[in-house]
């Protein structure tokens, strides 16, 4: 029994060991040297090429000085981290940014797109003018006042270049489509689309 235990301490201590050693091992791979960097942020360039080819999304590389610790990356992982976020939609993710759904104004939303398991989130503010329509005796939308958007990640930047709105679902469904610059990652993603819905209720509410 004395025996068991002890080879089972072992076996725990090992495990413990090899776990160590991965994390010190993951830990280095993000703190390379000038020269490596250099390296690799030359392949860096290269694929965002390749990917922006690809994908058809407008993909380019930041400077070097403005890359973190963590933006470092093997070229094979920068080159699956970028296409995934090239690839994928940004689109609203039901919640709410703040406790009150529900305004007379206003309302803002948030939209996500997720890579390596990480979420990055932009944040949509929406303005409207809405008015009563008397045949459904009900309030509708009836204009766009202004879409402000912001990320609300600490790793990723985004900058807003536009947006475009469509009225459905007999105006109570205004579908919003923001156009921005999405840096994260040391890449910068330059024609990235966010898409959220804002809903009118019959008392003109915005949620």
């Amino acid at each position: 029994m004395k025996k068991r235990a002890i080879k089972i301490g072992l076996t725990w201590f090992m495990l413990v060991c090899c776990m160590a050693l991965d994390l010190s091992a993951f830990a280095a791979s993000r703190h390379i040297g000038d020269a490596m960097k250099a390296e690799y942020h030359a392949e860096y360039i290269q694929i965002a090429r390749e990917v922006s080819k690809e994908t058809g999304i407008d993909v380019s590389v930041l400077p070097m000085d403005e890359f973190s610790d963590e933006d470092w990356r093997t070229p094979d992982e920068f080159r699956a981290f970028i296409t995934e976020i090239a690839n994928s939609k940004i689109v609203c993710d039901g919640s709410y940014d703040g406790p009150q759904p529900y305004s007379r104004d206003y309302t803002t939303k948030t939209a996500s797109v997720e890579a390596e398991g990480l979420k990055y989130t932009i944040s949509i503010t929406g303005s409207f003018v809405t008015q009563l329509n008397s045949s459904t005796h009900r309030q509708h939308f009836d204009s766009i006042t202004s879409i402000t958007s912001r990320s609300t990640s600490s790793t990723a930047t985004w900058t807003q270049t536009g947006y475009t709105g469509k009225m459905m679902d007999a105006a109570r469904t205004y579908a919003i489509t923001v156009s921005g610059r999405l840096k994260v990652g040391g890449a910068l993603f330059s024609n990235k689309l966010a898409y959220v819905e804002f809903y009118c209720n019959s008392t003109g509410e915005i949620s």
